[in-house]
């Protein structure tokens, strides 16, 4: 499956405006498996979604939107369609329980109004992940910014004003959470291009800074940090960034940046492409004790 998400390109594409795509719904891995999971129960019940919507006394567009993640669904609506569809009383349980998860609002639920619907779809999917890898070639990811280097590169795209760029920083920084939470952090194998470390952003200070950020997030466990060197000539991902997260009990997900926006791709196919490609980076940048030593040559280098 293909989802285009809109939005300004590069850096400032996690703001957005007081506007409808804005606050649109936007489903958690949780609320697109409970939608599948409503599709599965009414398929081995043998009904049409007509003819479940006739039962509930819906129209047949509820049904649909339901299943395809198109809204929000309540424990009271999936109690009723399990009443219909006669599964058992654990199942029942367990789809109620999915429903009251998939309401709970996520972290950033407060910016919500200013950022793009793509990437609140995007901090959605973070949130639930269980391993994050991801390729970057023009600057360091925003998982690894500091919120200095981040505010500079908002600003050096010229697309937002100081105001929104520092909400922007607010949201960056609140991602970086997982890294550190104690009981389920998130698991983050990067890659990153050699000219993303060597570009200075903001000025030596901040880049300095930003370098040793770096290494302090390469020290952690569950993070894995690896360079991509110039020596590595042509790849297998020279045509552009990406990250390939992957969930206990959904499958992958692959999101692209492009230009004029972003898309996810969900089928398996497509993620089992990422999946090699990441591996042949991984097999050509440089392992992760020489990249924190070319890191810290950089940071030294820096006057």
């Amino acid at each position: 499956m293909v989802t285009p998400c809109r939005g300004s390109s590069g850096a400032a594409r996690e703001i957005g405006t007081l506007c409808g795509e804005a606050m649109a719904y936007v489903p958690t891995v949780r609320g697109r498996r409970l939608a599948h999971e409503i599709r599965r129960i009414r398929e081995a019940a043998g009904l049409s979604g007509e003819q479940a919507a006739r039962l509930a006394g819906w129209d047949q567009s509820k049904i649909s939107r339901m299943e395809n993640a198109r809204m929000r669904i309540t424990s009271g609506e999936v109690m009723e369609l399990c009443e219909i569809y006669t599964v058992t009383a654990e199942e029942r349980t367990e789809l109620v329980r999915l429903a009251r998860e998939a309401r709970r609002q996520g972290w950033w639920h407060p910016y919500r109004a200013v950022l793009k619907t793509g990437f609140t779809q995007f901090l959605g999917f973070e949130a639930e992940a269980a391993t994050y890898r991801g390729y970057d070639a023009q600057v360091i990811p925003g998982l690894f910014q500091t919120g200095d280097y981040a505010r500079a590169v908002l600003l050096g795209s010229r697309q937002v004003s100081s105001e929104e760029a520092d909400r922007a920083v607010r949201v960056r920084l609140g991602r970086q959470a997982r890294l550190t939470a104690g009981t389920s952090p998130l698991n983050v194998w990067q890659i990153v291009e050699e000219a993303a470390l060597r570009r200075v952003v903001g000025g030596p200070a901040i880049m300095r800074a930003q370098l040793r950020r770096l290494l302090e997030l390469g020290e952690l466990a569950n993070v894995s940090l690896q360079v991509l060197p110039f020596t590595a000539g042509v790849h297998a991902a020279i045509d552009g960034s990406f990250v390939l997260l992957t969930f206990d009990g959904y499958p992958d997900v692959l999101y692209l940046e492009h230009l004029m926006g972003c898309v996810y791709l969900e089928e398996p196919e497509e993620t089992r492409r990422a999946t090699l490609v990441f591996d042949h980076l991984r097999a050509s940048a440089l392992n992760t004790g020489d990249s924190a030593n070319l890191i810290r040559d950089m940071t030294d280098s820096l006057v």
